[in-house]
């Protein structure tokens, strides 16, 4: 793990040029301007963060193009970022979550008010960007991949606490939740890099197959990472009452005892921090974690293997680099 860190860090500083452009566009794009609580407030996840996202849309362009520049992406890496970062703000007011990337979240610093309205803020700017560059086609994919985000959120909301959700619905919400927004930027990425139709299908499917094994991951990290290396608590998909992947085969595959006091937590929404204790010791006594794992690595895998219709390079390198961390990360 450690060397296949290192090699995603390598990756990173193969871009470093861009990644500090990134940066740069990242924070002057969040102005500093009264009211100040509210820029004060949307700046605060603006730093930190992994950038696989934009780091993905660089790679997949380079991976078809050999004659622009890849500045001529980065005001769309940049809207990627910023998407992000404008939902998980978002989700940290519905999940009421009290630390993300180590700091305190939004929502706690300034309260559910103003973490609201500073996402919908980071979402302007971000769609301010995708307008002036002023690709049609990149509008489109982004403006899907915004819908299909707040049609998981949603699904997840309904499906929260709901013991008898099954596995195609949990794919559904995280197609939705995680992978649109990972298609989108290898799409954008190929689209904007001018490649053909079969490498923009296939760099599509990697990125929807990858956000897939990638959210699977976190969510196996929420019952089996530690918080310092996390970022953030970790049981919060239990103490929540989310049935994830490795909560549902948790509940078929614990014993009755453990499968009701699973059920009695996930229905109950508001766990303490002993309840979630107990329940993720069930949750490790059981083989859920492996079979997790062991699906998102087919995920994870098959994303590999649709890129294979590209030419030797070394973004398609990178591709695979980030697919094999996807598949290992621990935080």
């Amino acid at each position: 793990m450690d060397e296949l860190w290192r090699n995603i860090q390598s990756v990173k500083k193969d871009f470093k040029k861009e990644v500090e452009l990134i940066e740069r566009v990242l924070n002057l794009s969040i102005p500093s301007s009264p009211p100040a609580i509210l820029y004060n407030a949307s700046k605060h996840l603006i730093t930190g963060g992994k950038r696989i996202r934009p780091i993905l849309l660089a790679l997949s362009f380079n991976a078809v193009n050999s004659k622009k520049s890849l500045e001529y992406v980065l005001p769309i890496a940049t809207a990627v970022e910023l998407i992000h970062t404008a939902t998980i703000i978002h989700d940290d007011i519905l999940d009421k979550s009290p630390r993300r990337r180590g700091v305190e979240t939004v929502n706690v610093k300034w309260g559910d008010d103003i973490a609201l309205i500073a996402g919908d803020l980071i979402f302007s700017r971000a769609f301010g960007l995708v307008a002036a560059h002023g690709d049609k086609r990149v509008g489109e994919v982004i403006s899907d991949a915004c819908r299909r985000l707040a049609e998981g959120q949603v699904l997840e909301n309904m499906h929260t606490g709901d013991i008898k959700m099954t596995e195609e619905v949990y794919l559904e919400i995280i197609e939705r939740k995680t992978a649109a927004l990972f298609e989108a930027c290898t799409k954008c990425g190929a689209i904007l890099g001018g490649g053909g139709q079969e490498e923009i299908e296939a760099l599509s499917r990697y990125g929807y197959l990858l956000g897939i094994g990638f959210q699977m991951t976190d969510d196996i990290l929420d019952v089996n990472a530690g918080e310092i290396k996390l970022g953030k608590p970790i049981g919060m998909d239990v103490g929540l009452g989310k049935p994830t992947f490795v909560i549902l085969h948790a509940l078929k595959a614990a014993n009755n005892k453990d499968k009701k006091t699973l059920e009695e937590m996930l229905h109950e929404k508001k766990n303490s921090m002993g309840d979630v204790k107990k329940a993720l010791k069930i949750i490790r006594s059981t083989n859920s974690i492996e079979y997790a794992s062991k699906r998102a690595r087919w995920f994870i895998t098959s994303a590999k293997k649709e890129l294979g219709v590209l030419k030797d390079s070394d973004s398609k390198k990178a591709l695979e680099l980030i697919a094999d961390y996807a598949a290992s990360r621990e935080f």
